[in-house]
Formats: structure tokens, C-alpha cells, sequence
């Protein structure tokens, strides 16, 4: 079997460490989102102690296109081999709904068609609920609990909207091994 598994989450709740340890548990490459947005936040310039938010700044028309063109590729390129990735093309939307203002209706429009498509490649996905509270502090990401909560209800409205199956992720010491467990029973 041929795994393109997506993990499905706002920022912080541990989608990449639960994602290492998936790719080395299924022997499929991790696609790390961090590989895409800090190249170009460097590129960019982007302040760590003096601008705004991380995820408002990455949410810009160029660079969330910018994201997920780079983003499909990785994907397409891996698509025979299979993979698990830290963030879909459906986070990616849902970013760049914050900054739905700077884009033109046909622009919205053709990324939110772009990124629907590309969520159809998917074999499995599961889903990572923000229950508030903890999120994993690492320097850069936004830590601001009603910043994450509403991330997360559009990623829950897009899920819903979309008709996406994913499996949302039970409170379980080890998500990895759940992970492995789930996708193990789907396939005996």
C-alpha cells in the first residue's frame, strides 16, 4: 500500500513529532511543513521578536501560493512512494482565509478550487483537535489560544464543507502508534 497520510491541525498540538515517528514506523518520507515556511520566512525577512503574527505573516496572497505550490510538488514528487505530512493543502486554505481581504474573488476562488482538488490525493487523514490550552511553545509559532481556536474552527468548517474524510485523533498517549494501528486494520 501506497500511504499519503495527512495530519490535519492548527500550529502546536505535535502533528510533526507524531509525523516522524509515522514515516519511520510506515517507511514512507516525512514532508515537513517547517522545510517549506522557514526558507522563506528567511527569504522574506520575517522578524522573529518584531512582527506580527507568524501564521498572518505566511498567510499573504504570494507566499500562501508560494506555500502550497511548493508544497504540491513535494507531494507530487513522492506520490508513488507515499508520505505524511505535517499540514495539507487544507491548513493552507485555511490560512489563507485570515487574510482573505488582499485577494480577489477569482484568486480565492482558484486556490480554495486548487487546494480542494490536491486534498482528494490523500489516503488517509486524520485529524487533530485543539482543545485549548496546551500548544507547544517553539519560538515562532503563535501561542495565542484564541488564535488557535479559530484556525481550528476553519479547518473544522473546511473539513465539514469539503466533505474530507479524516479520522479525528482520540486523546491516546502514543498518536503514532494509534496511527500505525488504524492504517494496519483498514488494510489485514
Amino acid at each position: 500500500m501506497c500511504y499519503r497520510i495527512g495530519l490535519i491541525g492548527s500550529a502546536g498540538l505535535g502533528k510533526s513529532g507524531v509525523a516522524t515517528e509515522v514515516a519511520r514506523k510506515m517507511g514512507v518520507a516525512f514532508l515537513r511543513s517547517k522545510d517549506i515556511t522557514r526558507p522563506l520566512l528567511k527569504e522574506l525577512g520575517y522578524d522573529y521578536d518584531n512582527c506580527e503574527c507568524v501564521e498572518k505573516f505566511l498567510s499573504s496572497k504570494d507566499i500562501e501560493y508560494s506555500i502550497v505550490d511548493k508544497k504540491m510538488r513535494q507531494e507530487q514528487l513522492l506520490r508513488t512512494d507515499g508520505f505524511v505530512t505535517d499540514r495539507t493543502t487544507l491548513e493552507c486554505f485555511a490560512y489563507a482565509l485570515l487574510s482573505v481581504d488582499k485577494y480577489g474573488e477569482d484568486e480565492i476562488s482558484t486556490l480554495e478550487r486548487v487546494c480542494r482538488e490536491n486534498m482528494k490525493q490523500y489516503t488517509h487523514l486524520f485529524y487533530f483537535p485543539y482543545k485549548g490550552g496546551w500548544l507547544e511553545a517553539n519560538g515562532v509559532r503563535t501561542v495565542n489560544t484564541y488564535f488557535q481556536w479559530k484556525i481550528d474552527m476553519l479547518i473544522r468548517g473546511l473539513v465539514e464543507d469539503w466533505g474530507i474524510k479524516a479520522e479525528t485523533m482520540p486523546a491516546v498517549e502514543n498518536k503514532a502508534d494509534y496511527i500505525e494501528r488504524t492504517l494496519k486494520l483498514v488494510y489485514l
